[in-house]
């Protein structure tokens, strides 16, 4: 017996110069490799088998449980942040004007618009002091003429304010030394500590910036665990925003416990969240998330490998089993965007009403698409043109790739916008997701029904390499 030029067992000679044809069993096995080669080159680009698909993270599930049990402590930066910012006081004659006009506002409009925040926070990037903010509107006017110093040195002068659409993009340029800004605005006088320059915090990493009120700590473990295993995350910059149910701290401390997450910022974000679109649908006024991305930008991202936005109940999943990172790195612009899908608050079984809900108990898709997400490289893309909004990085000319989306649980959140009931599983309105409900059984299941392979003995799974720890 010998190979054949494909790999293929025959019954021909293994030298010689005939010109004898080959017998009939080595043309079928010729032919069947060579349909499987033809099916192969016609793959669209992405598709695979389900094996195929599920090996990468398989490896990465068996190489995370190795580093669990191997009980080493891991070297992490948790901790919560207080932004130092300034508010007009109730009895300030100064007010942000709302843009919108009365005919296109809700009732409740200007009870939720923000009309008295000047700045969230004040911190150093590079030789400047950055200000982040609502815009400030006719606010800017009478901010120009004020009395800008640091730590008692006058810097008017080099105080430039400008406003990026719902946010502003501020900054006291080559700013002197110091910890404290002193603001003087007619007869009100405001001050605020100046944040060191934390860029270095997050530099090399793969992180999420996300938001949050009152979402249950257990489903914040389990979105991040999903992102280090599935994408390589090991950094977070999480806003807390007016959490009652628990503290900053209790959110910092659930983080903490993640195994792969290394490096955490909780921001305590305490500022209005602001109205959405009214009657007729304007959207002007919700400063808040705006202000947060370009917060999280420049305060503490800006040397970060990779950003993907994403909330709490998003799992992001590529269709060729890669990292959303991975195809950031490949695109042009140095971000992409991408459609997300419903996954429906609906099980196959009733469940117990008092039971915790989880990513796993929900696997079948709803109809139509959710809102577009995005993810960016902040080292390509250029600050100075570009803008991290909700649903895009605007002006970076990024291009939505279909090779990869979100799945948008339902079933995940508290309800704050829309309490959906809990449905059964209906044929022809739900339809299962069938990569998907592996992949969570692959990041959530027991560790023993994932083995490490033999590459991954105990002495190297201790200290992962930088590539395996960005993979």
């Amino acid at each position: 017996m010998t190979t054949g030029a494909f790999g293929e067992t025959g019954t021909g000679p293994a030298h010689g110069t005939g010109t004898t044809s080959p017998p009939p069993a080595d043309l079928a096995a010729l032919d069947r490799r060579l349909t499987r080669l033809e099916t192969e080159r016609a793959r669209p680009p992405g598709a695979r088998t389900l094996d195929e698909f599920l090996r990468p993270l398989r490896e990465a599930r068996a190489a995370w449980d190795v580093r669990r049990s191997v009980g080493q402590p891991e070297q992490k930066t948790v901790k919560v942040v207080r932004p130092s910012g300034i508010t007009l006081p109730e009895d300030s004659p100064l007010r942000r004007v709302p843009p919108r006009k009365p005919e296109d506002q809700q009732p409740d409009y200007l009870e939720k618009f923000d009309s008295r925040t000047l700045f969230y926070d004040a911190f150093r990037l590079g030789e400047d002091v950055w200000l982040s903010g609502p815009p400030l509107n006719n606010l800017k006017e009478p901010l120009e003429k004020a009395d800008w110093q640091v730590d008692g040195t006058d810097v008017a002068a080099s105080v430039s304010l400008s406003d990026w659409g719902r946010t502003q993009r501020s900054r006291i340029r080559d700013a002197a030394p110091g910890e404290r800004l002193a603001l003087g605005l007619g007869d009100e006088r405001f001050s605020a500590e100046i944040a060191p320059d934390e860029s270095a915090l997050f530099a090399g990493q793969r992180t999420l910036i996300t938001k949050s009120q009152d979402n249950d700590l257990v489903w914040i473990q389990d979105f991040l665990q999903y992102y280090h295993l599935v994408h390589g995350v090991t950094g977070v910059v999480f806003y807390d925003n007016n959490s009652t149910r628990y503290t900053p701290q209790d959110v910092a401390d659930a983080i903490a416990a993640v195994e792969g997450i290394t490096t955490a910022v909780v921001v305590d974000w305490r500022y209005p969240w602001g109205p959405n679109c009214g009657p007729n649908e304007v959207w002007d006024s919700d400063y808040c998330q705006y202000g947060l991305l370009e917060h999280g930008r420049f305060r503490y991202l800006s040397r970060a490998a990779g950003v993907v936005s994403v909330d709490i109940d998003e799992l992001v999943l590529c269709d060729d089993a890669r990292s959303v990172f991975d195809h950031a790195e490949e695109s042009a612009a140095g971000a992409v965007m991408f459609d997300g899908r419903w996954i429906a608050k609906a099980t196959a079984e009733p469940m117990d009403p008092t039971r915790q809900r989880r990513f796993t108990d929900y696997r079948h898709r709803a109809k139509g698409t959710t809102t577009v997400k995005w993810a960016v490289l902040p080292g390509v893309v250029d600050w100075r043109s570009t803008q991290w909004r909700v649903h895009s990085v605007a002006g970076s000319n990024a291009e939505k790739n279909d090779l990869i989306h979100h799945r948008h649980y339902q079933g995940v959140n508290n309800g704050w916008k829309y309490d959906r009931p809990e449905q059964l599983v209906t044929p022809g309105t739900h339809t299962f997701d069938v990569r998907m409900s592996h992949v969570l059984d692959i990041v959530f299941g027991p560790s023993e029904d994932f083995e490490p392979t033999a590459a991954l003995a105990p002495s190297t799974a201790v200290e992962p390499s930088g590539e395996e720890r960005t993979r």
